[in-house]
């Protein structure tokens, strides 16, 4: 009887250690995993840039698909048609617009760096009323006419690269569109796809309308107090709504600063309160309550984590994505593990019903 009571025990014993190497190999596997597809994910960063983007426009455009279809009464197909239409049309004659106001900025580069030096030259002498020396920090140092126009040169040509890079987004963006519309209507997806599908496309919709909304407003704001290309900022704004925390500070700087070398300090303080007042009505009045009736969580730490991931694997654009490829994530990864345990657990129970036996 006491031989027969000691068996168990060490059968329970090699259980127990084995578990505990299964568990130590399927973590190691995970990680090497992870690292295998971040670095994947990085050297294809500018390839897989463009196609995440063409998906984040694609369901930033799938709201106004579906009001056509819903209140409009309008097909499917003629939906679909005029979605687009409405895209290309919006994207070309955006494109030129902000390729005109960039070749417009090129132009008034000397009057800038003319208004540079006169706020320099104030800040001098104020802070020198003030017993404070910067004349060891003068701008004629590092800033010349010729520099600037130079400067300038090397950017127009990045900026028109740009422009054809949105160009391609806006084409994948139609094509995805059209691929999504058909795949919501098939009962035969994937559970989990459904969900990632709502939980992505549910956020890009919130934050596509709010910025939308918040973008109208600020043209309105900067227009009406004579900032120079209003609407390049504006279109940066809504870019920059997707990166969450220093979104809204990095589309706030350049505004602000152009409003104080051209139009003086208070106009510029009347630009900077005007931005922050529609981005607090959007963030904590529109955005909550579109995000209630939605169901999107997305705690705080999740966000500084994953833009400061995302950004490491897909540079600036991974700012963008951050939010929508997390939220992915948070669904696609539970799966992969319950899709495990389903495969594993037949051969847990044979081998239950063999040491039974």
């Amino acid at each position: 009887m006491s031989a027969a009571r000691v068996q168990p025990t060490h059968s329970l014993d090699a259980d127990f250690t084995g578990s505990r190497a299964s568990k130590s190999t399927r973590f190691l596997l995970g990680a090497t995993c992870i690292v295998i597809i971040s670095s994947g994910i990085k050297a294809a960063s500018d390839v897989l840039s463009l196609i995440l983007l063409g998906f984040l426009l694609a369901y930033s455009a799938l709201p106004l698909l579906k009001v056509m279809m819903q209140r409009f009464r309008l097909s499917k197909t003629a939906a679909l048609t005029l979605a687009l239409s409405l895209m290309g049309t919006f994207a070309i004659v955006l494109v030129f617009l902000l390729y005109e106001n960039v070749a417009s900025a090129k132009a008034k580069l000397p009057i800038y760096e003319q208004q540079a030096r006169d706020l320099y030259q104030h800040v001098v002498i104020f802070l020198h009323a003030h017993s404070i020396d910067i004349t060891s920090l003068s701008i004629t140092k590092w800033s010349t006419s010729n520099e600037i126009v130079s400067l300038a040169n090397q950017i127009l040509p990045a900026m028109s690269h740009v422009f054809s890079d949105g160009l391609v987004v806006v084409l994948l963006g139609g094509v995805l569109l059209s691929m999504i519309v058909q795949d919501t209507e098939t009962a035969n997806a994937p559970r989990i796809l459904t969900q990632v599908q709502n939980d992505v496309g549910h956020y890009v919709a919130v934050c596509a309308t709010t910025g939308v909304l918040t973008a109208l407003a600020n043209l309105v704001v900067l227009a009406a107090l004579g900032v120079d290309f209003p609407l390049v900022w504006c279109v940066l704004y809504f870019f920059l709504n997707f990166i969450p925390s220093i979104g809204f500070v990095l589309a706030l700087l350049p505004p602000a600063c152009l409003a104080l070398l051209m139009l003086g300090w208070k106009r510029a303080l009347l630009v900077v309160a005007g931005l922050v007042l529609t981005h607090l009505v959007s963030k904590y009045a529109i955005t909550p309550i579109f995000l209630r009736k939605k169901g999107v969580k997305v705690s705080s730490m999740e966000k500084t984590i994953s833009l400061l991931w995302w950004v490491f694997l897909l540079g600036p654009v991974g700012g963008i994505l951050a939010i929508p490829l997390t939220l992915a994530m948070k669904r696609l990864v539970p799966s992969f593990f319950v899709i495990e345990r389903s495969y594993a657990q037949p051969h847990d129970d044979q081998a239950v019903l063999g040491s039974s036996n």
